[in-house]
């Protein structure tokens, strides 16, 4: 193995895609850098080449893995919520979230939705099953008014992983071995999904794969009740999970608050 190429793997085991490119947090990036700006200085004053280095490894972090200090995702947004400026972090309509779910079967999870009659199939069209849509709806309603620090214990007790769930700004954390951000409609609409599918008798991993394609099914918008229609993202915010890099993008949204409930990310 070359030098390059050892260096290359060694780059990719550090790179966090959750955390960089459309999906950087800027108050992460801008907290991080100031803080190895300060130890880079403070280090040069002592020895300049390893403050030199300091500086250029804390950048690679950053560019790398989004953040240097460990747990930045989960201190960063409370430190920058009661700042009188908007520095990036609030989730505005449009904003692309992520799911309970990181991989799937879906024809292992499709086969055992139909099975269980939560999908009817009908020629070449799929159709939530009405008793299940109706019993998905008020689960729902009753999420939509809890407290958002309720709302994220609910969400990390039907996650796939043992994780600790918080609320920041209009969105659920899910922090764990591999970190999600969930915009308060589909952390909503997928818990809602997952503990609905609990009366079917459905296994806990099929449940959760299953909550992010059901929400291509959903009607009335989770954290108002308004109407779900198909529309167009425009918004090109370039924040965390921003869409500047494809700012036409289809989904289903609220058309009354403009809360995404599904957006395709293929």
């Amino acid at each position: 193995m070359t030098g390059f190429e050892s260096l290359r793997r060694t780059a990719d085991r550090l790179r966090r895609p959750e955390y960089t490119g459309e999906n950087r947090c800027l108050p992460c990036t801008v907290l991080n850098a100031a803080i190895v700006g300060v130890a880079a200085i403070a280090l040069s004053r002592r020895n300049r080449p390893l403050g030199v280095l300091a500086l250029v490894a804390g950048a690679a972090l950053i560019s790398l893995r989004g953040y240097v200090v460990p747990g930045t995702p989960q201190f960063a947004p409370a430190l920058v919520e009661p700042l009188p400026v908007e520095v990036g972090h609030e989730s505005p309509a449009g904003v692309e979230s992520g799911s309970l779910a990181d991989d799937r079967d879906p024809e292992a999870m499709m086969a055992a939705l139909v099975e269980a009659d939560v999908i009817v199939p009908d020629g070449d069209q799929l159709y939530l099953d009405d008793a299940f849509q109706t019993a998905w709806e008020e689960r729902m309603a009753e999420l939509r008014d809890l407290s958002g620090a309720e709302l994220a214990a609910r969400t990390a007790a039907v996650s796939h992983d043992s994780v600790e769930g918080s609320y920041h700004d209009g969105r659920v954390l899910l922090a764990g071995n591999r970190d999600a951000w969930l915009s308060q409609a589909v952390a909503i609409a997928e818990t809602a999904a997952v503990e609905t599918l609990a009366d079917r008798g459905l296994s806990h991993e099929v449940r959760v794969q299953a909550a992010e394609p059901l929400r291509t099914f959903v009607r009335t918008c989770p954290v108002c009740g308004g109407d779900v229609t198909d529309t167009t993202l425009r918004n090109c915010c370039g924040g965390p999970g921003g869409v500047s890099g494809n700012p036409e993008r289809p989904v289903r949204a609220c058309a009354d608050c403009d809360a995404v409930v599904f957006a395709d990310l293929s």
